[in-house]
């Protein structure tokens, strides 16, 4: 049967603590990292939708300002 209580030396302990320490270090960097990316992505992609709605609505309502300039305007009745 086994310890269940794992046991350090105690020069390991320190050691081991900062090991633990810098290896939460670098997995948060990397997580940064690699998440950073995708977060400019989707800024990039919600940005280009709006601007994609936009220029959609700037397209109807220019259309029916020309509709309306052909209905008023004396040249285009006959």
């Amino acid at each position: 049967m086994t310890n269940p209580l794992v046991r350090f030396r105690p020069i390991t302990a320190p050691v081991l603590f900062v090991c633990t320490a810098v290896g939460a270090l670098v997995l948060a960097g990397v997580a940064t990292l690699t998440l950073l990316p995708l977060l400019v992505a989707g800024a990039v992609l919600l940005a280009w939708a709006g601007l994609t709605i936009l220029l959609a609505w700037a397209g109807i309502e220019g259309m029916a300002a020309l509709e309306r300039w052909f209905e008023n305007d004396r040249r285009f009745q006959r």
